[in-house]
């Protein structure tokens, strides 16, 4: 049976001559692994340009749920990107994401609110004309809610967030990996504010890092299997 639904592309890899693998996060069914046959090849109907990191889909999918990988029998570009592609800096940020997305995004069972979350924002991060060079601090802040980390706002005096734990704390701990004050207090900053507002929070480039050093810690000791983060290397090097 044909089944539809919208879905945000993680990550693909190439499989035999012409042919992808592609891994989504779709409204419906959660985590999916398509095989999308000849995307690659020489012809004028090639479509690797719709699996792109963070494009969203519409899906048509010959889908049974005891396949690892479904058949693709149409996928169309659901809001095709404006800047994106063609910006260094977005599409950095979007590579980034991606990348974090792809190995934290494990579950097969869908989530329409974290699904629309995450819809939301990356049109916002292709359309804004405001600087995006905290988005992906902002939106790794806010994801942590959606897989049940979120550690809340803290008491006046607890200026130290404890990694493992999630918890604030008024003093550093004697054991155990703890944010300082100063960067937990940048990271409660991003928590109190909408989207529209990031470019209102000032870094300096030792600060973004440091911060998103620290939320990258958080996120693995809380998601088993994550693995190491690299493509952050880009973003560094271009908001240097």
């Amino acid at each position: 049976m044909i089944e539809k639904s919208l879905g945000i592309v993680l990550g693909q890899i190439k499989f035999g001559d012409t042919s992808l693998i592609v891994h989504l996060y779709t409204r419906r069914w959660g985590r999916l692994g398509i095989l999308v046959p000849g995307a690659r090849s020489s012809s004028k109907n090639r479509k690797t340009h719709l699996f792109q990191p963070l494009t969203l889909l519409e899906l048509e999918v010959y889908y049974k749920a005891s396949r690892d990988l479904q058949k693709i029998k149409e996928a169309r570009n659901h809001s095709p990107f404006v800047h994106i592609t063609g910006d260094p800096v977005k599409n950095a940020v979007a590579l980034f994401l991606s990348d974090v997305l792809n190995k934290t995004l494990r579950e097969e069972s869908p989530n329409e609110d974290l699904f629309d979350f995450l819809s939301y924002h990356i049109q916002y991060l292709d359309v804004t004309d405001h600087s995006v060079a905290n988005f992906h601090i902002y939106l790794l802040i806010r994801l942590a809610r959606y897989f049940g980390f979120n550690p809340g706002l803290p008491d006046g005096d607890h200026r130290w967030l404890e990694l493992l734990s999630g918890v604030f704390l008024p003093d550093k701990p004697q054991q155990g990996q703890a944010l300082p004050p100063d960067v937990t207090s940048q990271l409660v900053a991003f928590m109190q504010i909408p989207v529209s507002e990031i470019g209102s929070i000032h870094l300096s480039r030792q600060q973004r890092q440091e911060l998103l050093d620290g939320i990258l810690r958080f996120y693995r000791h809380h998601l088993e299997g994550m693995g190491e983060i690299r493509s952050h290397l880009v973003l560094q090097a271009l908001f240097d």
